[in-house]
């Protein structure tokens, strides 16, 4: 039999896998030329910026073939030895201890149907739950979408709401600054890789690493777009406690806080820019609600602390001069603010109290006048 090719649009990139007597062969990646699309250019300060003819994979991708293949994975349905529930021998106390027999898929689906009908003919619907993947990379039948839902709404059950488990700071907090609901806590991130480009003066990477999270839910590489940034003449700022893969790669300057207070330290530029009257007064005016609320926190009227740069050192570790130029810089260029892949989801967000820095670097934005060019909150790895 002849070698065939198929193609996947893995999340891990796009790949040709070949296949010869029913069996994967190798795996490489799609290889584009001339004859395919034609890439898309971007021309912004004078240069031109457009993506090569290639496609690049995640590491686990190139291992697919012995993946597949290999001895440790479960490929066919199995059950314990000593557990048949049609005579109702389930000797629960062996779970663990049992070998398994291999099964063939019909009796493993009559299982699990039986099951379901006796629970439900026994304890109702209500005994029955069931839960899928908060993203639906695995297909349209296993998400909440799709037959997953309709098959079990059918049956009545118990439903388990899964937590925003990669976004929960940024959900809980983020939504209410922004005052509408967004799924992930923050606003798509569409189009802001040319708008970078054509205005931004700075990027700051807040808790964000973008050579170690990649394209993430895209699938995209963009590690170029970040060379083609620093081309373009953008300052590359980063803000986290370690110097992560992207700061000693291309970063201009780390501030490295103390993990777990990036909140004072945000509060502090705001107080900043407060007392320079460096913010977009006007912008706040018409697009804002309650402003006046935070201002007065941040001046310290209403429990007599301001949140000044020197208040911070204390809580933040990092010097009060430092945070005082970092503010200045910050509010006298057009600055694009990286708090994760997607705007969003950086580890400053995922420890106690993190939704108070998804809320602030939001406020943060809108005191620039966030949505003007060149002023975003943009994750650099999608766009």
């Amino acid at each position: 039999m002849s070698e065939e090719v198929f193609t996947n649009c893995t999340v891990g990139g796009p790949i040709s896998v070949y296949v010869k007597d029913g069996k994967i062969v190798r795996v490489r990646p799609i290889v584009i030329d001339e004859k395919d699309f034609k890439p898309w250019t971007i021309e912004a300060k004078g240069k031109k910026f457009s993506p090569p003819r290639q496609v690049k994979l995640a590491s686990y991708v190139n291992t697919e073939r012995t993946r597949v293949y290999s001895d440790e994975r479960t490929k066919y349905p199995m059950k314990r030895v000593d557990f048949d529930p049609r005579s109702g021998n389930r000797n629960t106390e062996n779970r663990g201890k049992s070998a398994y027999v291999r099964i063939s898929w019909d009796e493993a689906l009559d299982i699990v149907a039986g099951e379901i009908k006796r629970i439900r003919a026994t304890h109702g619907p209500s005994a029955i739950t069931a839960i899928t993947s908060s993203h639906h990379n695995w297909g349209t039948v296993n998400y909440k979408l799709g037959p997953f839902m309709r098959f079990f709404n059918l049956l009545g059950f118990t439903f388990i709401f899964d937590n925003p488990d990669s976004w929960e700071g940024f959900h809980w907090g983020a939504v209410h600054a922004y005052g509408f609901y967004w799924r992930l806590g923050c606003a798509e991130p569409y189009d802001l890789l040319e708008d970078t480009l054509k205005n931004a003066e700075m990027v700051v990477y807040w808790s964000s690493d973008p050579y170690a999270s990649w394209g993430t839910y895209c699938g995209g590489e963009s590690q170029i777009w970040r060379l083609w940034t620093r081309e373009a003449g953008i300052k590359q700022v980063f803000i986290d406690p370690f110097c992560n893969h992207t700061a000693a790669t291309i970063g201009d300057r780390w501030i490295a806080p103390k993990v777990g207070t990036d909140s004072a330290l945000a509060l502090a530029i705001a107080c900043v820019w407060l007392n320079d009257k460096t913010y977009d007064k006007k912008y706040l005016e018409t697009h804002t609600i309650g402003f006046e609320h935070f201002r007065d926190y941040v001046l310290g009227k209403e429990d007599n602390k301001p949140k000044t740069p020197k208040w911070a050192e204390k809580i933040c570790g990092v010097p009060a001069r430092h945070i005082t130029a970092l503010a200045r810089e910050w509010a006298s260029k057009r600055t694009v603010l990286s708090c994760g892949v997607r705007a969003g989801f950086g580890g400053a967000m995922r420890l106690a109290y993190g939704h108070e820095w998804a809320r602030f670097v939001v406020f943060l934005q809108a005191m620039q006048g966030l949505g003007k060019p060149g002023v975003s909150l943009w994750g650099s790895g999608m766009g």
